[in-house]
């Protein structure tokens, strides 16, 4: 796989590496002014980002096989449009903003565009066994869901899209509405989501704990080899990619 890392912070770096322990190429590197691409005699070429119009050049320059989207709200919208344009498969990993008209582009030009508030194996595993919880106490309205999050003090979302789709699971699931969510913004804290059905005498709980964001990146270049490997197209989930490993159909 040859990529492009379009946002190259924290995430942009663990994706990096992840490409790179798992023997891919990286096509091209850009952050929030300026985007570094590696030529073929390996020296690394700096273009300006200012307009869509350079992006655009850059990415021809690039010539990437799918990108790595991992930026902000702000620069999403303006960046996967151009991403997509380009004919370019995108896992896009930002949350917080409105997806739905990217994703109907990604539909009508069957480009595949993977976009998901979590790539971690053991969130997707969690919105099981919460699935699973939520439809069992159903019929006993004294346990009543909520959740607590948890992230890095620089994370702007509150609540987390990882929250917003647990809480989703839980309506769907119990057939309640309106989940409450607490969020919590502390620290360096890479992302704590815990799960609570509160009884009147007792309290069960899931939890899941990141321990680094090395996860995150693992799960977003899984579901990228997957996403090539299958040729699979349009609009697609991490729960696309998980239900086909899990059922051993399309191990990656």
């Amino acid at each position: 796989m040859k990529a492009l890392l379009v946002g190259y912070g924290k995430m942009g770096k663990a994706i990096e590496a992840a490409l790179v322990r798992r023997g891919h190429d990286v096509a091209g590197r850009f952050g929030r002014r300026e985007i570094c691409l590696e030529s073929e005699e390996g020296r690394s070429d700096l273009w300006s980002v200012s307009s869509a119009a350079s992006l655009a050049a850059a990415v021809d320059a690039a010539n990437p096989e799918l990108a790595f989207e991992f930026t902000s709200p702000d620069a999403a919208p303006r960046v996967v449009p151009v991403l997509l344009s380009k004919k370019i498969p995108v896992v896009s990993g930002t949350t917080g903003w409105d997806v739905t008209s990217a994703a109907q582009f990604a539909r009508e030009q069957e480009i595949p565009f993977l976009h998901s508030s979590n790539f971690s194996l053991g969130v997707a595993a969690l919105r099981r066994a919460v699935s699973a919880a939520a439809a069992a106490l159903a019929p006993f309205p004294e346990f009543e869901p909520g959740i607590v999050e948890r992230h890095h003090s620089a994370k702007k979302d509150a609540p987390s899209g990882t929250a917003k789709m647990l809480a989703s699971t839980l309506e769907e699931a119990s057939g309640r509405a309106g989940i409450s969510i607490a969020s919590l913004r502390q620290g360096g804290a890479p992302g704590e989501h815990l799960i609570f059905f509160e009884g009147e005498d007792e309290t069960l709980e899931l939890v899941h704990r990141a321990r680094s964001r090395a996860i995150f990146a693992q799960g977003a270049v899984r579901a990228a080899e997957w996403m090539l490997s299958t040729g699979r197209r349009g609009p697609l989930s991490f729960d696309d990619f998980f239900n086909d490993v899990s059922r051993g159909e399309n191990a990656s």
